[in-house]
């Protein structure tokens, strides 16, 4: 009773006292949190930018920049722009009115070709997608010279002031920013970063990114600050670049429209007189400021953020009083008359409770203390007379014993677990002339399925195979998939690995391995149990692959020199079904330089997504047709990456396997 009594009154004394304390620590600590994650996000979003622009002035020096190459520049360009989309394009000119620009646009992209001192006004522009990569060209005539641009006078002025500085403070390669504009070729809103670089021949020469704001509004608007607060930022001049949240900007146009104008402009009446409080954007304090808009209370908080040492952003963060404070009259009330009601009913039941539970529920905490700190052996005996004491005591035991039991269980899956995983290769074969990579990731502790690629050659004649990992003559893979998830596929999968092994190692064809399984597991499997597998034979020699599937597909070969992606069906039914399954290994095929040949799992292909809807053989095959110049590993984890994308990042409902083979370039 005395706690009681002192809990409450200290509690109302608190509310009382420290109202404004509290609340000014609360915006505090609510608006710097909200800052704080606008900073780390304008921080990795603007990052890139940086290191992406040095290394393209680290080309520019190197001699690998040249305007007139434009194809040479866009195999250097196009893969940064893809990795950052942020950026939506590159500029490089020089001091005779020279300009190559690449603008990606989504799925399209144009480039533009400006040399004023031979064509004068006449520009010449390509225009290509993903989806036909063959450039369309055109003439334009257009009143255009980079060397008017601002991002082209702010380098230039920032080497000169760099050059100026004593040697002892000297610095290379710091960016200039433009003030944020919008773009002259997109008329997007954005911000320019630019660098000059030297190649020893005299010219002035400049690279710059166009940098797109819109992205930052995304982040920002999505933001709450307590109930009703809100972030936004700002530029030094007090513009918007980011839009705090509310309905009035869920419109993309909208959005589009709203940025780079002020907030008086947008009739964003807060953060207005949020920026007044301050002083202006430019005058940050330490702490937040208390202001009034509306005829409300708010706080506010500003904090820069710095792009360059001259020039800098600011993030503004405000949150109404009234969600910090609350109903402070009503809450006083509250705490009084729940003190009241408490204390009057632990003075009624306080004497009658204490003797009836008290001693045989703190018996019991103290059981469940030891369950929760793993020991299940030490037993306590309760005593008591109350039936529901007696009967949660039993179940306490009841439970305990549960716990051992499936400790147990748990104890055997983690084993399970490790011993499947030991079946996959630690190590991949080398193949001279290929790259092969595979991934497994089982939807429980075990899974069913699983994948092997064993490396083997044929030393002698009648000899039996010599498996490998060291420049392997030949490769052998497997890609099985038993019906269900957990121990029971788990074992079928590595039943049918173990056959594998034994068969390469003996010198087997391929359709005499099949025919082998196919009888075993017949006579394994029951109850519509079956296993869809894939079987391959890679000749390293000929860069052919046998291939053979059981009810694994689709397969997908991408023949690099066409540009053209080849999708194989299955050869049969899955293995265990049919004992007189008839096996036919048809043609080899052969994969030429840059051939691709990739087996996945229906655990891949047939996720879902959160709004229904499969992953599917269209996604995959568009996925590895765009990443046909990329290694087999960077192939995987593009397309993990994209599956966790589409099921936005939920656990897999179904085993997920992959096996890619390419043949390298020449």
């Amino acid at each position: 009773m005395l706690v009681i009594v002192l809990m409450g009154g200290a509690i109302l004394a608190t509310t009382m006292a420290g109202a404004r304390q509290v609340v000014r620590r609360l915006s505090e600590s609510w608006t710097r949190q909200a800052i704080d994650l606008v900073d780390a996000r304008l921080e990795g979003f603007f990052d890139p930018v940086q290191r992406g622009l040095q290394m393209v002035q680290a080309w520019g020096q190197a001699g690998m920049l040249h305007e007139a190459e434009a194809t040479a520049l866009n195999h250097l360009l196009v893969p940064m722009l893809r990795q950052h989309p942020q950026i939506s394009s590159v500029i490089i000119a020089d001091g005779r009115g020279r300009e190559y620009y690449l603008l990606h646009e989504r799925v399209a992209w144009r480039s533009r070709e400006t040399r004023g001192d031979e064509w004068g006004q006449r520009t010449q522009w390509h225009e290509w997608t993903d989806a036909a990569p063959q450039p369309v060209s055109s003439w334009k005539e257009l009143d255009y010279d980079p060397r008017r641009r601002p991002w082209y006078a702010n380098a230039l002025a920032a080497r000169d002031a760099r050059l100026r500085r004593p040697v002892a403070l000297e610095t290379t390669g710091e960016l200039s920013w433009t003030d944020p504009y919008t773009f002259f070729t997109t008329q997007e809103p954005g911000i320019t970063s630019s660098l000059t670089y030297d190649v020893d021949d005299g010219i002035d020469r400049v690279v710059g990114f166009d940098v797109l704001l819109s992205d930052i509004s995304e982040f920002t608007r999505r933001l709450r600050v307590g109930v009703h607060g809100w972030v936004c930022v700002l530029t030094e001049d007090g513009r918007v670049i980011g839009l705090p949240r509310g309905g009035r900007f869920d419109d993309p146009a909208a959005r589009r429209r709203a940025l780079l104008h002020k907030p008086e402009e947008l009739a964003l009446t807060v953060a207005a007189d949020a920026v007044a409080a301050f002083g202006g954007p430019g005058a940050a304090g330490r702490d937040p400021q208390r202001f009034r808009s509306g005829g409300e209370p708010w706080w506010g908080h500003v904090h820069p953020y710095a792009l360059s040492p001259e020039q800098r952003l600011w993030i503004v963060g405000a949150v109404p009083e009234a969600d910090l404070l609350g109903d402070l009259q009503s809450l006083q009330r509250w705490i009084i008359a729940i003190t009241v009601v408490v204390l009057a009913g632990a003075i009624l039941r306080a004497v009658y409770l204490a003797g009836r539970y008290s001693r045989p529920l703190e018996a019991l905490v103290r059981q469940s203390d030891r369950i929760g700190e793993g020991d299940l052996e030490s037993i306590e005996p309760v005593e008591s007379k109350v039936t529901e004491v007696r009967r949660l005591a039993q179940a306490q035991n009841r439970m305990r014993n549960a716990l051992k039991s499936l400790l147990k269980i748990e104890r055997d899956l983690q084993l399970a677990r490790q011993i499947q995983q030991k079946t996959l290769p630690g190590r991949l074969p080398t193949l001279v002339g290929f790259e092969i990579e595979a991934w497994n990731e089982p939807a429980e502790e075990t899974g069913g399925d699983s994948y092997d690629v064993i490396g083997y050659r044929t030393e002698t004649p009648g000899a039996p195979a010599k498996l490998t990992t060291d420049r392997a003559d030949r490769v052998a893979f497997l890609l099985a998939d038993a019906t269900g998830h957990g121990i029971g596929p788990a074992l079928s999968v590595t039943q049918v690995r173990a056959m594998l092994r034994m068969a390469i190692r003996s010198r087997l064809g391929l359709a005499v391995i099949a025919r082998h399984m196919n009888a075993q597991l017949c006579a394994d499997l029951h109850g519509g149990r079956f296993v869809t597998a894939w079987l391959g034979d890679l000749d390293a020699a000929s860069g052919t692959l046998s291939s053979f599937s059981a009810g694994q597909a689709p397969l997908f070969h991408f023949d690099a020199g066409r540009g053209e992606m080849h999708v194989l069906s299955a050869d049969t039914p899955p293995l265990g079904i049919l004992e007189d399954l008839e096996i036919t290994i048809g043609e080899r095929i052969r994969l030429g330089p840059g051939d691709i040949f990739a087996v996945l799992s229906d655990g891949l292909l047939e996720a879902e997504g959160p709004e229904g809807g499969q992953f599917g053989a269209e996604r995959a095959v568009e996925l590895i047709t765009r990443h046909g110049s990329a290694s087999p590993a960077e192939i995987v984890e593009a397309l993990r990456a994209a599956v966790a994308a589409f099921t936005g990042g939920a656990p897999a409902a179904d085993d997920r396997s992959v096996i890619i083979i390419k043949r390298n370039p020449r």
